[in-house]
């Protein structure tokens, strides 16, 4: 594989001397930018009945975060295309950080809150970043490959991260995971500082010019909307189950707390199967053709669970489980495809198409949780429903939107 920098660097001599391109490296850094989000949400998860008995019921640290983390993509993706990935990408670090340390000393609810919006908003720059620094350095193909390895680091981060903040919370206090999380926005930090140079292209004066106030409208690209509601609905078919599943398998199903987390490894480990998988569809095929098979198995997980529910007359445990991780399978391949396919059409305007479809990504997921909030931990069925009409609506994004979208007449 190798990247396109090349162009960038022959019109940048000097820096490419200073710090050639090391896609190791650099599959490293989006491992820890993308992986900030089941960090920053898992982390703590432990923590959270400690953070109850100290200062108030602390949904609102989690909902905060979701929504500054989704709101603050329109902001950060406009300006990294215009002043570049590497400023806005130290500010979001050092905000990550910073937000993340004052959570660990603050003495009210109300501060705690704050300081999770704070560090929503500056996840929201990784990320924006992450994925627009693919479309800089790659082709679409590629990118959607280096997306995958990234994305495995993800994986990875989300099967340790509430194993780790369990052990911080059992060894310490819910104070000590606030600090694990600022220390993991100084690696991070650390990181893009040593090993990552500017990736946005030096454009042309007229190109530039065109950042500041694109003339292309992004709902004006069929592929842009296909492969941002193929993101939308495999992402909300997912947190759909993150949300509810601790409730679900818990108090419905009577499974010990360790039950359930194995469950939710399981999760994470079908998901970066899921991602290896991609990496092998992509050297036969292209995106387009890979979520169309990848949707096989959304559509047959949703409907798993609910064909045997109504079989049985109640949703069974053994049905969600497999269902579930055959919908992490193919969520490991629509991931990388279609964030790298909203990008694919708009190479000086990354940073905004890659905030739009994450927003539009939170924006559904969040509608859907809310749906089913009142009914978490009074019955499965409420879950069942969600993956099955998520199943549904991701079969339906590729192949209907997606292949049509990459049709020859609309090429």
């Amino acid at each position: 594989m190798v990247p396109h920098l090349s162009a960038r660097n022959a019109a940048t001599p000097g820096a490419a001397a200073a710090r050639p391109f090391s896609e190791p490296r650099y599959i490293i850094l989006l491992a820890l930018l993308l992986g900030s989000q089941p960090i920053a949400t898992d982390l703590y998860l432990p923590a959270l009945p400690s953070i109850a008995a100290e200062l108030g019921n602390p949904a609102l640290t989690l909902t905060g975060l979701t929504l500054a983390f989704g709101a603050a993509q329109l902001i950060f993706g406009p300006l990294s295309d215009r002043f570049g990935r590497r400023p806005v990408l130290l500010a979001g670090c050092a905000a990550y950080a910073l937000s993340a340390f004052a959570g660990a000393w603050v003495t009210s609810l109300t501060a705690l809150v704050i300081c999770r919006c704070l560090q929503g908003a500056a996840m929201a720059a990784l990320v924006v970043c992450a994925r627009a620094s693919v479309r800089d350095l790659y082709t679409p193909v590629e990118g959607a490959k280096a997306l995958s390895r990234g994305l495995t680091g993800l994986g990875l981060v989300a099967l340790a991260a509430p194993l780790s903040g369990a052990l911080i919370a059992a060894q310490f206090s819910w104070h000590a995971a606030f600090v694990a999380l600022g220390a993991y926005g100084v690696a991070a930090f650390a990181w893009v500082a040593f090993f990552f140079d500017e990736s946005r292209p030096d454009l042309p004066p007229a190109a530039d010019a065109a950042t500041r106030a694109p003339r292309r409208k992004l709902t004006e690209s069929a592929r842009f909307r296909a492969w941002t509601m193929m993101l939308a609905t495999s992402y909300m078919t997912l947190f759909c189950f993150l949300l509810s599943s601790g409730f679900v398998y818990i108090k419905v199903f009577g499974f010990s707390p360790l039950a359930c987390g194995l469950v939710l490894a399981g999760n994470s480990l079908s998901y970066i199967g899921g991602t290896y998988w991609c990496r092998q569809l992509l050297k036969r095929m292209g995106p387009d053709r890979a979520v169309g098979i990848s949707s096989r198995f959304s559509l047959g997980g949703g409907l798993l669970m609910l064909v045997v529910a109504l079989a049985s007359g109640a949703p069974q445990a053994w049905a969600m489980i497999a269902g579930q991780y055959l919908i992490a399978i193919g969520h490991g391949v629509n991931q990388p495809c279609g964030q790298a396919g909203a990008v694919a059409d708009f190479p000086e305007q990354a940073g905004r198409a890659a905030a739009w479809s994450g927003f539009t990504m939170m924006l559904l997921a969040f509608a859907a949780g809310q749906s089913i909030a009142p009914f978490l931990g009074l019955s499965a069925w409420p879950l069942v429903m969600t993956n099955a009409v998520g199943g549904s609506l991701i079969a339906l994004s590729a192949w209907w939107a997606v292949r049509r979208a990459h049709a020859p007449h609309l090429a």
